[in-house]
């Protein structure tokens, strides 16, 4: 296998260096790496397999190690764990810090597009809200982030509205307008109403390529980069806002999912539905990227804007009801 070359994650030869360095850690001279994407890789041999991975720094990755640990130690396996080499050394190359986890074989893609894959993924991140219960409540993990949403999504909100002129040559003005204002009741609705007080350790990115099937059919939950401390309904938040588009923006499908039946009569869990978190997003990163990630995008952004406009807008009307 070919060993290519990434220009963008330490400057030219990074990658050779990096597997020269794994060859003399692990004391194996037919390792190999072959790049998934940026500062992710496949790490084998002939006869093993292991994710690549590098960390912004030493905390962030002491802290997804320790909490991936800790879930394992009370029984939830659904997360990936960690090579031995990390209890007896560091892997630290030209500055960065690498983790190495189990490598889960799929038969292919996971994704929302089915009602039972949807419900598969609510399992499994409702077990990592129960086991993360249990975790907090030793009190490990002081040093945890606690979650801010209504903070985030301010500041989401405002970098939005300052993006409004500039969006106004691809949306009608109208469009944004409604965006604008449904953002703003709800934010002030969310800080009114505040959110439970039932902690856990919050997953923060539920998208679908955070789900793995294995070979076996068992489920796993990825990539504990956003992981904070709050309450549970947050994770849900942003997964109905996940499986939206793939429901036709349909309350009356999205009720159907267990666990979201127990928030039908939660009101900020109903106005943080109408918060159009996902449009603020991605415009906003839309603006912030360069033309080739622009151009990529371009198709996504206008069906999630423009073409479901009209469904979502029947969707938040439904909320409105339920929420008189």
């Amino acid at each position: 296998m070919m060993i290519s070359k990434i220009n963008d994650s330490g400057g030219d030869g990074f990658q050779y260096r990096l597997l020269l360095f794994l060859q003399n850690k692990l004391g194996d001279k037919d390792i190999r790496l072959e790049e998934i994407k940026k500062d992710k890789w496949l790490l084998h041999t002939d006869q093993e397999f292991w994710f690549l991975k590098l960390y912004p720094n030493k905390h962030k990755f002491q802290l997804q190690k320790n909490v991936t640990e800790a879930l394992r130690l009370e029984g939830f396996k659904k997360v990936p764990g960690y090579h031995p080499i990390h209890e007896t050394d560091k892997l630290e190359c030209d500055g960065k810090t690498a983790g190495l986890t189990e490598w889960i074989k799929t038969n292919g893609i996971f994704s929302y597009l089915s009602p039972n894959e949807r419900q598969n993924a609510l399992s499994v991140l409702n077990e990592f809200h129960q086991y993360s219960r249990k975790v907090l409540s030793k009190g490990k993990f002081p040093a945890l982030p606690k979650q801010k949403l209504t903070d985030k999504w301010g500041l989401r909100l405002e970098e939005f509205i300052r993006n409004k002129q500039k969006l106004s040559v691809y949306v009608p003005p109208a469009v944004i307008d409604t965006y604008i204002q449904y953002g703003e009741k709800a934010l002030q609705q969310l800080i009114r109403q505040g959110f439970s007080n039932d902690y856990c350790i919050l997953h923060g990115d539920v998208a679908h390529h955070n789900f793995l099937r294995d070979q076996n059919n068992q489920l796993f939950i990825i990539d504990l980069d956003l992981i904070t401390e709050g309450p549970p309904e947050i994770d849900y938040i942003q997964f109905a806002n996940r499986i939206f588009p793939y429901i036709n923006w349909s309350l009356a499908e999205l009720w159907k999912h267990d666990p979201f039946p127990d928030y039908k009569g939660n009101r900020t869990f109903l106005y943080a539905l109408l918060f159009p978190s996902d449009v603020f997003r991605e415009w906003n990163r839309f603006f912030r990227e360069g033309p080739g990630y622009q151009k990529n995008v371009w198709s996504y952004l206008m069906a999630l804007t423009v073409h479901q406009f009209h469904a979502r807008m029947v969707c938040c009307r439904d909320i409105q009801k339920s929420l008189n």
